[in-house]
């Protein structure tokens, strides 16, 4: 505090002591309510390669990079020595360090990447320290600072092999995660802020400042190597890295964290305790994976990666042609998770050849068995075969086309090196890392005699091809979207065999590929299917089912295609029967995509490309409890809300244009899962028909006994409506919607013109409607949506009591919606944080997406056949994500 008065002028209050290695750091509140950090060294500390550090910090906040300003004294100067002792005083920077965060995003991860790059670039021209002793910290020194001579062995050879040629620099060569600091931005997700401490930069190796970046981004992760992987992303859209950097940098990476281990573990510090923590876990994993399958995961990160290479053999491998052959590296079955967890592993290396009998296999190539412990490893000059499910030959070496033995079953993998093939696993490995393990284990088809079978369009060909031939505002779930090739009851599954929990799914009422929608549609199919204006049993029956479900007098049906067409319908009836053109619709709500119904969905005719209402459109208050007018413990609120339907049919009556219809989805879904309160639906069909207008029910998100209590939810209101719409659960994903009417109406409407669907009601369609409904009543799955549904709102409840980001959850059965806000006070929208969540959930294989008018509520309208397990699964999966995120 003296020097801070007598130096500096500062007056201080309050000390709190930091950590360090070897100086000794200070926070300092200061009289005037800022801070400053104070660093004293250690005694005989070197003045001049001090102020060299502040000349680096200078060149890096010239170039952007935010750092701390050093504060000069009184005398100007930006040391102080006393006692032996190097004192200065630094801006104090606000923000939380990377280590501060339980996880990071891949983003995070690539922005620590590209700040590596920009230091690098920044301090390009920098001169060398004014000393040239060596470095304890030093990425080239590792083994001596572990006293070892071959720690590890890949760090050894990388050195003695590309040391000499990598390109050198001075580099800050310590962006460690209590030295970066990030902070919160718009879009909900933390941002690289600033760097800290240049008390280690030093000559050396450039590309030390990315492998400390990426050794730090390594711990605490359960998939060390794809952090690894997005740091060098985030490096590589920023600066250049060449062969030699890439051949070394994870042998790099893992050597300077087993000097961390080594020397935190010998000093037993506190601070050095909490370095360890995480350090010995990390070196473990990393000590698992193969150098040469880290090196091409890099290189694919970096846009480096080398082709994959074909080895084919001169004989056949096999005496007959097999039976069955899976693919190189295909799914090996379908992975569904359980528990939290990091990418579950399911693609299979190499092929897997079965018969149903024992066949001959032979070596295409001269061939040295290397080991048979466990598999059989052969070497063929540079490239090593694993055989599993075959017998190891009597002799040490083959030629050509000579039996190895016999077996009705074998999986064979080739690789680019004897320690990869002692090394890679023998069960599956993690789609993350297929495009490198097709270079360091090429696919063995050509090697066998075997033709190759790939995968004509995965995910990379299936965006390119949407966004050369499909319209871009037909946009898809997600940033990074996952390819889709299959699904059953509450799951779905990728290419790559990972399964996906459906939260969102709606649309697969009773389950993705339900076996009796399955049967009913093929069985159709082989008998009829055709115009709906032929007279056949199967629309008769269905429109009977149907009408069976409704309350009186709901009894004459149309059927269409889509929900839109429903409404578009139910829409065209009202003014046709009525008379008049003009129709109320609730603030915030979605009705469908027709021209029609984009003027009548304030959700898109206000939203981003909006061209605002249809003249005749008019708006009621939205009737939310939580962030509207009148709130949940209001009990009026039915009525408050009620009222504004009233005004807008008063205005419009003394205007000479009462409203044709009152057009209102019994729950709002677009709008953000907003549930009525009670009485509002009667209150406001009985102004609207006061004055002659009618009621059109929207059940196309809710119906089908989704809410659990009742079928359809304006049941929840105690009202009848006048027209019901309906579609999306209604086939189960076949394209089928209905719109119900009753027979004074649906006679009104027939004027003379004929109103007919080529396919609305074709004979598949009927059929499979009628096994919805079966489904649904033989297996009570409107009682298991209310049980589940309370189940899932106590899960989702305790998941909000302990994060603040989620501002309510509201549901009823299986439709429920958790709105995050960014503040509970003020219940400031988190849309970016909505969509951020989303994001890390479906990387965690459960599937959820934003909705609302403001983008910030979690929609959750699974598949009826959701469980309360998957309730459970889902619930950890967010309280996870949330924990780590916020």
């Amino acid at each position: 505090m003296s020097v801070l008065e007598e130096r500096y002028g500062l007056h201080g209050l309050d000390t709190t002591v930091l950590g360090g290695e070897l100086d000794e750091n200070s926070a300092v509140l200061l009289s005037d309510g800022s801070r400053v950090v104070v660093k004293v060294s250690p005694p005989g500390a070197d003045v001049a390669r001090i102020r060299w550090q502040h000349e680096l910090m200078h060149r890096a906040a010239a170039a952007g990079i935010r750092v701390p300003r050093v504060l000069p004294a009184l005398d100007g100067d930006t040391v102080v020595v006393r006692d032996g002792r190097v004192i200065t005083v630094q801006t104090w920077l606000d923000g939380r360090t990377l280590s501060e965060l339980d996880t990071h995003s891949p983003e995070l991860l690539e922005e620590l990447g590209a700040t590596a790059a920009r230091l690098v670039r920044a301090l390009a021209d920098a001169p060398k320290p004014p000393d040239s002793a060596p470095r304890y910290w030093d990425v080239l020194r590792a083994a001596e600072a572990i006293g070892v001579e071959d720690l590890p062995g890949a760090y050894a050879r990388a050195v003695e092999r590309h040391g000499p040629s990598l390109p050198r620099a001075v580099v800050h060569q310590d962006l460690n995660d209590f030295n970066v600091l990030v902070r919160r931005g718009p879009d909900g997700r933390h941002h690289v802020d600033a760097v800290l401490d240049f008390g280690d930069a030093l000559h050396t190796a450039r590309v030390g400042e990315l492998a400390v970046a990426v050794a730090y981004a390594m711990l605490r992760k359960p998939d060390p190597l794809a952090a690894a992987a997005a740091v060098v992303r985030g490096y590589a859209t920023e600066g250049d890295l060449e062969d030699a950097e890439l051949a070394v940098l994870f042998p790099l990476a893992a050597a300077r964290l087993c000097v961390n281990a080594v020397t935190w573990t010998r000093r037993g510090t506190a601070y050095g305790n909490e370095r360890m923590r995480h350090t010995r876990p990390t070196v473990e994993a990393l000590a698992a994976i193969p150098p040469e399958l880290a090196e091409a995961v890099l290189r694919e990160a970096a846009g480096r990666a080398d082709d994959v290479l074909d080895v084919v053999g001169v004989r056949p491998a096999f005496s007959t042609p097999p039976a069955e052959v899976s693919p190189h590296l295909a799914p090996e079955g379908r992975v569904r998770r359980t528990t939290v967890s990091g990418e579950s592993a399911t693609l299979r290396l190499g092929l897997a050849v079965e018969a149903p009998e024992p066949f001959t296999v032979c070596t295409p190539l001269d061939a040295v068995v290397e080991s048979a412990e466990g598999a059989l490893i052969l070497r063929h000059g540079d490239v090593w075969s694993r055989w599993t499910g075959v017998p190891a030959p009597s002799r040490d070496s083959l030629a050509a086309g000579e039996p190895i033995g016999r077996t009705a079953a074998i999986q064979v993998a080739l690789f680019l090196s004897l320690e990869t093939a002692l090394q890679a696993p023998a069960g599956p490995v993690t789609p993350s890392l297929a495009g490198a393990w097709a270079r360091v284990s090429p696919d063995p088809a050509g090697f066998l005699g075997l033709p190759r079978r790939e995968s004509t369009w995965d995910t990379r060909r299936v965006l390119a091809t949407r966004e050369t031939h499909i319209a871009r505002s037909q946009r898809s779930y997600y940033r990074r979207p996952m390819t889709l090739v299959g699904g059953e009851g509450t799951w779905l599954y990728d290419d790559r065999g990972r399964a996906y929990l459906d939260a969102i799914n709606n649309v697969s009422h009773v389950g993705h590929a339900n076996p009796r929608v399955v049967a009913a549609a093929t069985t159709q199919l082989r008998k009829l299917n055709t115009n709906s204006r032929f007279l056949y049993p199967g629309i008769a029956e269905y429109a009977e089912r149907l009408t069976a479900t409704l309350p009186d007098p709901l009894a004459v049906v149309f059927l269409v295609c889509s929900g839109s067409e429903a409404n578009d319908l139910a829409v065209r009836m009202a003014r046709q029967v009525t008379g008049r053109r003009d129709v109320l619709v609730v603030d915030g709500a979605y009705h469908g995509n027709t021209g029609v119904l984009t003027g009548l969905s304030p959700n898109r005719y206000r939203g981003p490309g909006g061209t605002g209402p249809d003249p005749t459109t008019h708006e009621v208050e939205q009737p939310n409890g939580y962030r509207g007018r009148v709130r949940y413990d209001d009990p009026a609120a039915g009525s408050a809300y009620a009222a504004d339907v009233r005004r807008q049919v008063e205005r419009l009556t003394a205007a000479g244009t009462p409203p044709a219809a009152f057009l209102a989805e019994s729950v709002l879904g677009t709008a953000g899962s907003v549930f009525y309160p009670g009485g509002y639906l009667a209150e406001a069909y009985a102004a609207v028909r006061a004055a002659g207008g009618l009621c059109v029910a929207d059940e196309v998100q809710v119906g089908f006994g989704r809410l659990g209590e009742h079928f359809w939810g304006f049941e929840g209101q105690g009202v009848v409506p006048d027209i019901v719409t309906m579609g999306k659960p209604i086939g189960n994903g076949h394209p089928l919607a209905a719109v119900v009417t009753t027979r004074e109406i649906a006679d009104a409407f027939d004027t003379g013109m004929k109103y007919f669907n080529t396919f609305g009601g074709n004979p598949v369609s009927c059929a499979i409607g009628l096994a919805v409904l079966d489904e649904i009543a033989e297996r009570d799955l409107q009682r298991h949506a209310a049980d589940t549904g309370r189940h899932f709102k106590a899960v989702l409840d305790a998941v909000a009591a302990r994060h603040d980001l989620i501002g309510d959850v509201r549901g009823h059965g299986m439709y429920l919606g958790v709105e995050l806000v960014r503040d509970r006070a003020s219940r400031e929208p988190a849309a970016a944080e909505a969509l951020h969540v989303s994001e890390l959930m479906k990387d965690e294989g459960v599937l959820v997406y934003p909705t609302g008018s403001a983008g910030n509520v979690l929609k959750l309208k699974p598949p009826l056949t959701f469980t309360a397990a998957d309730a459970d699964l889902f619930g950890a999966v967010l309280d996870e994500v949330l924990g780590r995120a916020w």
